[in-house]
Formats: structure tokens, C-alpha cells, sequence
């Protein structure tokens, strides 16, 4: 169970549940956390997948993050991930970011995270993120 208190800069996180895996999917289980921003309105959220799978290694990553469009440019993404790095260590030393090459927010908060470019790779057909449309992704190492 992720500790309370997660926080950092303007953000706080909320741990809203724990997904569990779905075989069928592919989907290794996650925590999935909230991102509060400084009045404490829901701008998104950040999930640690838990898992060593192919799927996770290569094409979705251990953490996967979204803000709502009204909280964009805030940095609420890094923080979010900053925020969730005390719980991340207790699981891994190190963790896999991965996005789409043309997503250009997901790319400078990777940047401003000083995750360590690893390659880009093609996903392939197979892959749950092929049938939601990526073909390339961008691998990173991110030590929290």
C-alpha cells in the first residue's frame, strides 16, 4: 500500500486504487494515484505498473501519466511523477518511461524528469499500444 503524503512542488498525489492485472489485455497491474493540484482539484493522474513484462519493458513503461487539458503547462505531469518517486523506489532502483516520438509534452517532462534515452523501437502489431494507435515508442530509464 503506497504511503499518504505524496507530494511535491504544487501537487499532492491521491491514491485511488489498485488495478489489477488483466491476462486477456496483456495489462500488468498498476497503482493507479490521482494528481491534486495546489486547491486540490483532480488535473490528472500518474499509474506504476508493477511487472518485468515485454509489454511493460518495451512499449508501455512502468509509469504512465496524463493531466487534463485545463491543468496543461503547469508542470503538474513531472511533479506528479517527482511525487511518486519515494513509493516507485520501494519497488524498482530504476524504471522505464516510454512515449510516442510526436508527443512533444510527454517528451520535455521525460527531459525535465533526466530519464536517460535507451532507443526508439517499433511496437509491433501485437502489442496493446499498436491497436491504440503507436507504432514507434521512445524508450527512457528514469532512477526516481
Amino acid at each position: 500500500m503506497p504511503p499518504d503524503g505524496l507530494t511535491f512542488g504544487e501537487v499532492s498525489l491521491y491514491f485511488d486504487r489498485l488495478v489489477p492485472a488483466d491476462l486477456v489485455q496483456g495489462f500488468a497491474p498498476y497503482y493507479h494515484f490521482r494528481i491534486l493540484n495546489p486547491d486540490g482539484w483532480d488535473a490528472g493522474h500518474v499509474n506504476l505498473r508493477v511487472g518485468d513484462t515485454d509489454h511493460i519493458n518495451l512499449y508501455a513503461g512502468h509509469i504512465g501519466y496524463s493531466v487534463h487539458e485545463l491543468y496543461r503547462g503547469f508542470g503538474y505531469a513531472r511533479q506528479g511523477c517527482l511525487a511518486a518517486a519515494p513509493f516507485i523506489r520501494t519497488i524498482y532502483p530504476s524504471v522505464i518511461i516510454t512515449t510516442d516520438p510526436d508527443n512533444a509534452a510527454s517528451l520535455r517532462t521525460i527531459e525535465k524528469l533526466g530519464a536517460v534515452f535507451l532507443e526508439e523501437i517499433p511496437v509491433p502489431p501485437h502489442d496493446p499500444q499498436y491497436r491504440g494507435g503507436s507504432r514507434r515508442k521512445r524508450r527512457f530509464r528514469w532512477v526516481p
